[in-house]
């Protein structure tokens, strides 16, 4: 079955990826007038009956009727971006007039810890790392209703999807069925990063186990999204024939949306961490790490002392633990964690040399400043990482560090840094999109071409009026 929405301008950013090069990156994105986009699929809802409806329709009233048409289309894949004269071309293809409005691609929030929805607004910000991680734990240890837990996470879905977000990138370890099912209810993708943390491993059936033991890696809940695969529907991924089979160096059947990802240099076993990262290699999944986010991380892992050392002393460290004497980013790098494979997330506290090898090696890195900013770790250096040719995309982070989870409030608070550390609005869009899907290994979103999903956006006033496509 094919529909198609038109709308007065199109940014498709196809045949674009991530790019190295500032001057590719800076540059204006091609903007198509008057083009229709043609979806082939399965479309849900009221939206998908409006998009039916025989012939044009009249332009909706306003953004929230937009976003419910391009809701209802994310069942689809892209059958053809063309302009309006070529369309109507095509006999019998229902079109639906999105009026004066410019289509982008769905965003990409590439860091999220949607677990963590229930806690909004009841950390401590403003004070550090240390106090916003000692405000945390025992909400995050408190046993929470699942109907709270639920509503949170529903709320989170919606404030996903009123942003127009085609995939999160989220880091899990307690309740990876609830989120996928949340998102799969709003229509987004999600890929689940399952957290390793601490120094000590223990396997399946209870006994100790090494770091390397990739198998003691997993978190439990994760096996629930492999039996969760049945329920997946087609905006995500096709159900699987037959139950799929345990990956390799996994106690249990592993989702193809999930990976390990590694807390964080300070906060899990070295050895573990690398174990992790040959997995995902491995297994063509993404590694993601949290990396130099704060000063206390900086100390910690020179030094061995600071705040954070303290904190950790209570109940991480193993004895006689021996901090490495070297900044977080060389050290990430001796232990083999950075290449195009790994996402490293915030990226705060980096001198010129850090950035350099951050560049070098093709890590990907996922911004997140204004989670950084709530809990005052510092600010990112965004344009020299861009200027040097690292590989960016944007995350909110959760709702217990950050106001909400709209990526474009991401992109504004970079777009309005001090000039010189600012980013422009075309390179931003290419972070929330093309970047944000090559950073997480996804090769069918980011941009509108054909066989890709159609997962769209509307281009926020503020980002038209920049990139000139206002008239």
């Amino acid at each position: 079955m094919l529909i198609a929405v038109r709308a007065r301008r199109v940014i498709p950013l196809a045949g674009e990826g991530p790019s190295r090069d500032p001057r590719d990156l800076f540059s204006p994105p091609r903007v198509l007038d008057d083009h229709v986009v043609v979806i082939r699929g399965i479309f849900s809802g009221e939206a998908g009956q409006a998009a039916l409806a025989d012939g044009p329709c009249a332009p909706p009233p306003d953004a929230d009727s937009a976003t419910r048409v391009l809701s209802g289309l994310r069942g689809g894949v892209i059958e053809a971006v063309e302009p309006v004269d070529a369309f109507r071309r095509r006999a019998g293809v229902p079109l639906t007039d999105l009026g004066e409005v410019t289509l982008a691609p769905g965003v990409v929030n590439c860091h999220a810890h949607l677990e963590l929805s229930h806690l909004a607004g009841r950390t401590v910000l403003g004070g550090g790392f240390v106090p916003w991680v000692k405000s945390l734990l025992p909400l995050a240890g408190a046993d929470t209703p699942p109907d709270v837990r639920a509503a949170a996470l529903a709320d989170a879905a919606r404030q996903l999807a009123a942003c127009h977000t085609a995939h999160v990138g989220d880091i899990t370890a307690v309740a990876p069925a609830a989120v996928r099912r949340a998102m799969r209810g709003a229509s987004i993708g999600c890929s689940h990063f399952a957290e390793v943390f601490g120094y000590r491993f223990v396997t399946p059936g209870g006994e100790p186990a090494a770091p390397a033991d990739t198998a003691a890696l997993w978190p439990r809940a994760m096996a629930e999204l492999a039996a969760d695969m049945a329920t997946d529907n087609l905006a995500d991924a096709p159900a699987p024939a037959s139950a799929p089979s345990p990956a390799p160096g996994a106690p249990f059947p592993v989702h193809p949306d999930a990976a390990l990802a590694g807390h964080a240099l300070y906060s899990t076993h070295p050895v573990a961490l690398a174990a992790a990262r040959r997995w995902c290699e491995r297994n063509h999944r993404v590694f993601s790490l949290h990396l130099a986010e704060h000063p206390d991380e900086v100390e910690f892992l020179t030094t061995g002392r600071g705040a954070l050392a303290d904190l950790l002393a209570v109940r991480v460290l193993p004895p006689g633990f021996s901090a490495p004497g070297m900044r977080p980013v060389p050290y990430a790098a001796e232990l083999g964690l950075l290449d195009e494979g790994t996402l490293a997330v915030h990226c705060v506290q980096l001198d010129a040399a850090d950035i350099r090898l951050l560049a070098d090696s093709g890590t990907h890195v996922c911004l997140c400043p204004r989670s950084n900013a709530a809990i005052n770790v510092g600010t990112a250096p965004a344009r020299a990482l861009a200027e040097a040719g690292a590989l960016l995309c944007l995350g909110t982070d959760s709702l217990a560090s950050n106001h909400d989870l709209d990526l474009w409030n991401e992109a504004r608070a970079l777009r309005d840094l001090p000039a010189g550390h600012d980013l422009p609005p075309a390179a931003l869009l290419r972070l929330l999109t093309v970047g944000g899907a090559a950073a997480l290994g996804r090769g069918d979103i980011g941009s509108m071409a054909p066989g890709r999903r159609a997962r769209l956006a509307l281009l926020p006033e503020d980002f038209s009026q920049a990139l000139g496509t206002t008239p």
